[in-house]
């Protein structure tokens, strides 16, 4: 074999392995890209511990799409017990002020469950779990109870935001409608979910 075949079938070996890694890093950035996209939202990190929360692992619990007319974008957990203060339903939103899903979010959720909790049929929270505030009250918290640390550890083991649990029956993770930019819808959803809940 001549010198300049050699290098010919070199240079198509090293461009052929060339191409090959290639192909194969490109496979696993788009399963790694793919992988950061479930969950429809940021996903916290590290924000727990800040918030008080500990770093045991749980397991999600078991869901079905709910059962509430009007209703498409939220799992219902199976045989669950509404969870209350005062006798009345909790809803909560789990969130952080740097995430844009919770920032897109905020202001309609707020201003649905804020209606219910002035009419004295719900108890609403809206934690952010970086700043450990509940933006439905005028004062400034410091700390996320741990009782609503559980719940959000119990419906997001994942630490995804925003979250969404009604009376610890129905829950999201991620916006239902972000991507129409349908704020209505959301409301309409949430409307649907609490009046379920207060029946």
């Amino acid at each position: 074999m001549s010198e300049g075949a050699k290098n010919q079938q070199f240079l198509l070996g090293l461009f052929g392995g060339i191409a090959s890694v290639s192909v194969i890093g490109l496979i696993i950035l788009g399963v790694m890209f793919l992988s950061g996209k479930s969950g429809n939202g940021p996903k916290v990190t590290g924000q727990q511990d800040t918030a008080g929360a500990n770093n045991v692992q749980t397991q999600p619990v078991a869901q079905n799409p709910a059962q509430v007319p009007g209703v498409s974008t939220y799992s219902e957990k199976a045989e669950a017990e509404i969870c209350k203060e005062d006798g009345k339903p909790v809803v909560y939103l789990f969130s952080t002020t740097w995430c844009p899903h919770c920032q897109w979010i905020k202001d309609a959720y707020d201003e649905v469950v804020s209606k219910y909790v002035n009419e004295g049929k719900i108890v609403a929270y809206h934690w952010d779990v970086d700043t450990n505030n509940n933006t439905l009250t005028s004062e400034k918290e410091t700390v996320v109870p741990a009782k609503d640390l559980a719940i959000y550890k119990e419906f997001n083991p994942g630490g995804s935001i925003p979250t969404f649990v009604f009376g610890c029956k129905y829950s999201r993770i991620g916006n239902g409608f972000e991507r129409q930019d349908d704020l209505d819808a959301e409301k309409s959803e949430f409307e649907a979910l609490i009046q379920d809940l207060i029946k």
